[in-house]
């Protein structure tokens, strides 16, 4: 039997573990994962022949998962296990080459994976098609790392609230009130790890040069962000001044997704907020330099020290970056920005200042 590419999406079960170690020792490259983030990293990253998902479980965000699998590759052989009444609508709305209904027999399982195998037809040009597969999913990768950061961001401002209300609340509520924040804690807490999961296996993956889309700096990112924050900005008593306003329309065109570019902003204001404090000033400018536009977040505010700004500015992966501005996720998302800005053909660039801190975002201009 030829040796193929295998990954087994599992529940955290031995058995489907078991049939991983067995496929390895006949000589194929297997690749067991607990969980749908996990396995959407490495789809992302490595094109492989089957898929084996085990329903439900860890797995009940499966059916995006599924639908995922046949996205990034159409002709991937794909082998679905489950109990008969909860496999989800979606597993039978895809081309799927076996459904393995549990409980069933250890050999029986065996048998049918064996037999998808040696079904498998030879790939004309494996090296063809990965490159095709990172072409296509290494930036979709990226800006999926920069939105789970967003909802990282927002995760952990929710568990500091959870903490600060048990406190608050003590002796106050009944048992099963302080059992709801309890759970709602916990839940934070495993989400958290579960993004932050995400995150590790995504930096792991390769940018590539695919097409870039055309979007206006102010109308398309800078505004809908500032819209967005603006209850925040007033929270904090920051002083606001917005030079884009008097970007010329036609001006503005940049090359770059805006959904991506607006991650990248929006992470630059959250940080100008948190780290400028009460009543900081917060300047946005901007600066045309053929081929680049040069978009300016400028905040007063402490400066973090210099060991920290050459973590900022290094290659170093994330989780690296010491003090108290890397403890609180700035090198992460500057790491995470850097990533995408510079599969564009742009740059971020970190710039301290007298009395305050200024990071540029470079872009090419359209």
């Amino acid at each position: 039997m030829r040796p193929e590419d295998i990954l087994i999406v599992n529940d955290g079960s031995t058995f489907l573990k078991t049939i991983g170690l067995i496929l390895a020792e006949k000589g194929h490259r297997t690749c067991v994962t607990d969980s749908p983030l996990e396995a959407l990293a490495e789809l992302a990253r490595k094109y492989f022949r089957l898929v084996i998902v085990k329903l439900p479980g860890k797995t009940a965000g499966s059916p995006a998962l599924l639908n995922a699998v046949k996205d990034l590759n159409p002709e991937v052989r794909l082998i679905i296990l489950g109990e008969d009444a909860r496999l989800p609508v979606e597993a039978f709305k895809l081309a799927v080459d076996d459904y393995i209904l549990l409980p069933c027999r250890p050999v029986e399982v065996w048998r049918r994976i064996t037999s998808c195998l040696k079904a498998i037809p030879g790939a004309a040009d494996p090296e063809a098609v990965q490159g095709k597969l990172n072409a296509a999913n290494g930036r979709v990768l990226t800006k999926l790392s920069l939105l789970i950061h967003d909802l990282r961001g927002g995760l952990v401002s929710m568990q500091a609230a959870l903490k600060l209300s048990r406190r608050l609340a003590q002796g106050q509520l009944d048992a099963d009130a302080n059992r709801l924040l309890e759970d709602a804690g916990k839940k934070a807490d495993w989400l958290q790890a579960l993004l932050e999961g995400f995150l590790r296996q995504a930096f792991r993956c390769q940018e590539s040069d695919a097409d870039l889309d055309i979007c206006h700096i102010r109308e398309d990112v800078v505004a809908p962000v500032l819209d967005e924050l603006w209850h925040d900005l007033q929270k904090h008593g920051v002083a606001l001044e917005n030079h884009l306003d008097f970007l010329p329309s036609h001006l503005g065109t940049v090359k770059g997704d805006k959904v991506a570019l607006k991650s990248v902003f929006r992470n630059l204001i959250n940080n100008a907020i948190q780290y400028g404090g009460k009543g900081c000033s917060l300047k946005i400018d901007y600066e045309r330099s053929e081929p680049f536009f040069r978009l300016q977040v400028f905040n007063s505010g402490p400066v973090p020290p210099q060991k920290t700004r050459h973590a900022l500015s290094s290659s170093l992966p994330p989780g690296k970056v010491k003090g108290n501005w890397g403890a609180r996720g700035l090198g992460l998302g500057i790491r995470l920005s850097q990533k995408i800005l510079r599969s564009y053909g742009g740059d971020i660039r970190y710039e301290p200042q007298p009395g305050g801190t200024k990071v540029q975002v470079v872009l090419p201009m359209s």
